[in-house]
Formats: C-alpha cells, sequence, structure tokens
C-alpha cells in the first residue's frame, strides 16, 4: 500500500465489517465513519433480531439516536450504506448463514470487532463464549476474506491489570491456554464451569477482564504475520468529548449511571478511595483511535507480533474519584435533575473504603428508604421500582469497586506516535486528545450531567424553574432532618439518659480516690 495514502483515501471504497455496532462504541464508530470518511463503499454490521424487531427495524432504531441527528439534517442518504447482516456474537460461527458468509468473504477489506458482554458478573462460560469464542470466529472469518487489508480488535486496557501497576503496549504471558477455555465452555457442564472458573480467574477481578485477556491471545494467534492487525485497549469508557457533541451516551453504565444516580438522591454511598485517580476515554477519542491505528497497520503491513496500542489518558489531565463527586455536588445545583429522591450526598461522606461503614450505610440509605418508598409508590397503585433500582445500583457499585480501589497507569508511547503520522490536512479531524485542565473537566461533566438528563431520563433540555425550587427544598429538608437526628441524639444520650452526670460523678469519684 502507498505509505503516503491518507486516511480519508484509504478509507475510500472500503467494504467495512463491524461487529458489536449496536453498542456504545459500536455506534459512534459507525457515526464518525459516515460522516469523516462519506467516500467509503458499505458498512456491513452484524446484528440480531431483537424483542420482535426485524433488522431494518433495529437499523432505524438505532439511527433515530440523537447521536445520527447531523446526518439525518444533512445527509440522509447516506445510512443507506449500512447493511445488516443477521448474526450473534453468543452463537459459533457468529450465526452466519453460508450466504451472508461468502459475502462477507468477497466483499470485506476492514474489519473492527466490538462486540462484547461488559457485564462483569457474567457467568464464566458466557463471558467465554461472548468474548473470545467470537473473537476466534471473527479472526477465523477474516483470513478467508480475499480483500481483507486490516483487522482493528477491541481490547480493554484492564485485561493486564492482575499484579500491575504500569501496564504497557505490549502482550503479556497469557494466563491460560484460550482453546481450552472455549472447549471447556462449550462441552463442560455448569460444575465443572464453575469449577475450573476458579482456577482460571486467580489474579483477575471480574470474568470480563479475563476473558478480554484471552481473545488478545486468540487474535494475535491466529492472524500475526498473515494479516495487519491491532490491539486497541481502551481504559474507561465515558460520554463523548466533542463530537458528534459534547456529553453523547445511550446508557448509564460506568461513571455517568453513578453521577446521575447520586445527582438524583439514590446515591448515598460508593465503596472507592476517594484520591484514586482515573483513566477515562471519552468515546469519540476511543473511535479516532479504532480509524487511525487501522489505517497505519495498513500501511505497515503484517507483523511478527499483533500492534498492541493503550487508547489511555496517561500523560494528559486525570480525574480523581473525589473530583468527581465534589464537582458533580456543584452541577447539582447548576442543573438539578427534574425528578429526585434526596439531596446529593456531600463527597466527604460519601466514599468509603471500610467494608463495613459502607454495607452499614447502604442498610439504613438504601435498602430502608427504598423498601418504605415502594410502599408508598404501590398504594397509589403504581408498580414498585426504587428497590429495584437499588438492586442495579449496589451491583453496578460493586462491580466498579475494584477500578475504584486502584489505581494504574497505561502508559501510550506507541499511540501518540502513530497519531504524529497523521497528514497535517487531517489532524484537525482525527487529533486525539483529553481533558486538559480543571476548567475543562468541570464544563465536560456539566455537558455530560445535562445529556444525561434530557437523553436518559427524558427530561428537558432546559432545566425547569420548580428543578430549581425542588433542589432547593431537598436541601433545606436534608438539612433539617441531620439537625433534627443530632439533637434527638444529644437528648437521648445526655438528657434522657443523664449521661453527663454518670460521667461527672464517675470524674467527681475519681478525683477524690486520688
Amino acid at each position: 500500500m502507498d505509505q503516503k495514502q491518507s486516511l480519508r483515501q484509504f478509507f475510500k471504497g472500503k467494504n467495512i465489517f463491524i461487529t458489536g455496532g449496536s453498542g456504545f462504541m459500536g455506534k459512534a464508530l459507525i457515526e464518525k465513519l459516515l460522516r469523516s470518511c462519506p467516500d467509503i463503499e458499505n458498512i456491513y454490521m452484524l446484528i440480531r433480531p431483537k424483542k420482535g424487531k426485524s433488522l431494518n427495524e433495529r437499523l432505524q432504531e438505532i439511527f433515530s439516536n440523537c447521536l445520527f441527528e447531523i446526518l439525518q439534517n444533512t445527509n440522509p442518504e447516506i445510512f443507506k450504506k449500512v447493511i445488516p447482516i443477521n448474526g450473534n456474537v453468543l452463537e459459533k460461527n457468529l450465526g452466519l448463514s453460508n450466504e451472508d458468509r461468502q459475502l462477507l468473504i468477497e466483499k470485506i477489506h476492514i474489519v473492527f470487532n466490538a462486540a462484547a458482554s461488559v457485564k462483569f458478573d457474567d457467568f464464566f462460560n458466557v463471558g467465554i463464549l461472548t468474548n473470545l469464542r467470537s473473537a476466534r470466529d471473527v479472526a477465523l472469518l477474516a483470513l478467508d476474506m480475499k480483500h481483507i487489508c486490516s483487522f482493528v480488535h477491541v481490547s480493554t486496557a484492564f485485561c493486564n491489570i492482575n499484579e500491575k501497576e504500569i501496564v504497557e503496549e505490549k502482550l503479556y504471558l497469557p494466563r491460560g491456554d484460550w482453546r481450552e477455555a472455549i472447549y471447556v465452555s462449550e462441552n463442560g457442564d455448569n460444575t465443572i464451569v464453575n469449577t475450573l472458573s476458579h482456577k482460571y480467574l486467580e489474579g483477575f477481578p471480574n470474568t470480563y477482564t479475563y476473558t478480554k485477556h484471552l481473545a488478545e491471545h486468540c487474535v494475535n494467534d491466529l492472524l500475526a504475520d498473515k494479516i495487519p492487525t491491532v490491539i486497541v485497549r481502551p481504559t474507561i469508557v465515558i460520554p463523548s468529548l466533542y463530537e458528534p457533541f459534547v456529553g453523547w451516551l445511550d446508557n448509564m453504565n460506568g461513571p455517568m449511571g453513578i453521577l446521575s444516580a447520586a445527582g438524583a438522591g439514590l446515591l448515598r454511598i460508593a465503596f472507592g478511595h476517594p484520591d484514586v485517580s482515573i483513566d477515562c476515554i471519552p468515546v469519540d477519542e476511543a473511535v479516532k483511535v479504532f480509524l487511525v491505528t487501522c489505517w497505519h497497520v495498513a500501511n505497515t503491513g503484517p507483523t511478527n507480533t499483533a500492534l498492541v496500542v493503550n487508547a489511555s489518558a496517561h500523560g494528559e489531565k486525570l480525574m480523581s474519584v473525589n473530583d468527581i463527586a465534589s464537582i458533580a455536588l456543584e452541577i447539582s445545583w447548576k442543573t438539578p435533575m427534574e425528578y429526585k429522591i434526596w439531596y446529593p450526598t456531600n463527597p466527604s461522606t460519601a466514599l468509603t473504603e471500610s467494608k463495613l461503614y459502607y454495607n452499614i450505610n447502604v442498610i439504613l440509605f438504601h435498602v430502608i428508604p427504598a423498601f418504605f418508598l415502594d410502599l408508598i409508590i404501590r398504594a397509589a397503585g403504581y408498580p414498585p421500582i426504587i428497590m429495584k433500582i437499588q438492586r442495579k445500583l449496589y451491583n453496578g457499585t460493586a462491580a466498579l469497586a475494584y477500578f475504584m480501589c486502584h489505581e494504574w497507569q497505561f502508559l501510550n508511547p506507541v499511540l501518540r506516535r502513530i497519531f504524529e503520522e497523521l497528514p497535517e490536512s487531517e489532524v484537525a479531524e482525527f487529533k486525539y486528545g483529553s481533558v486538559k485542565d480543571d476548567e475543562h473537566v468541570y464544563r465536560y461533566l456539566c455537558a455530560c450531567v445535562n445529556t444525561a438528563r434530557w437523553i436518559l431520563l427524558k427530561e428537558t433540555k432546559e432545566v425547569k424553574p420548580s428543578s430549581h425550587k425542588t433542589h432547593k427544598l431537598v436541601y433545606v429538608l436534608d438539612r433539617i432532618c441531620k439537625t433534627s437526628f443530632f439533637i434527638w441524639l444529644f437528648w437521648f444520650v445526655f438528657i434522657k439518659h443523664s449521661l453527663l452526670v454518670v460521667l461527672y460523678q464517675a470524674l467527681k469519684n475519681y478525683w477524690i480516690s486520688l
């Protein structure tokens, strides 16, 4: 391939196969390709019918997302370039029909394998089949493709954190045999699989990180020396930083779910260290990494080992857990949520590393209030929901606890060098970066919370005056309740039970005895 070929020229006329296109990063990838590289031939997107909806109906549902609003207004015909391919990553050989498989073999030039189950608490065999076997099947399919020139495998920066504080851009020694793991998951009964999972997962925080670890070695073993391949390891993926607008997201997973729950007064306590810095990458920056590294490996050709890059914020502004919580409390005054249960808790008391303190607070301020609120909701004739939300919050914060108590450095010099290769004419469109300073962090998080309000919580874009009044009201009620509690506690201990008199008498007797 001509090394002087620009990124847009490289993608021109190419047919692209994407797995995970209906996910958070997959949608952002498709949008960026259609907007910034409109001369691509087609995007073939692996997707399955769901909830009674056909493939085309699911595509229309995806494209109705506000993420695609700019394209809908400026170039609606371009969506015809996205062609659905019926398949399922949970099924062997991706559930492809012979006709669709042959179509991909004949047409595809570029593969983006972004499909994954990000559920940290998945059963071991489900994680293996979704994250590992599907990666194997996509890699095997790529080996048959007649025009393949680049393969991008999306991994995670956290798949090699066991016993390490610094993670480099390289393949680490495998902790297990990926072939054996697939065989056991396909053929072993649940008892055998669960027993072996403890052996496999030793040193890994969850199923997700381990299965992604094995998937890296699977892709490398199958494709190195044969197809130009890059393994991209994003850190925690958060809402968009710039494109197509600040703060786009489509789910409440991860940090934004916690921030939104805290802003609504639902989350009163979280398990984590306040001073831990979290390495996050906005989804639009992650997508740029996919595109630029795809172009780079196509230019360099196959190598003995797949190229590995850490899509991280190393070398840029990192946000600590406490900083995020403090800013979130400020934001709750600027853009309060329309519906809230209580006033957001203070960051100084919202984070703890004590399991005992955490569990006591969960019972006192999550479970018990949720129980009584559900009673009120049921009495009003509506289905109870608060306890269900609290259960999801508990599971979500438990899954993130390990990452909120530990800190790593994800080095990215290789990635930085690759971005320096971009032609000057394409730097503005594809340059890589993250939040720059405290002011930028504040403006970014404000936009994220505000966007979450109207996209996910279905509130109005503009904050209603009644929301400010409600926020002030719950603030006053919160202070009254806390003050009343401490007054009652003082009365109960020192007046009703005369503890002051008892202490005075004890000190007096001790003084006399000297």
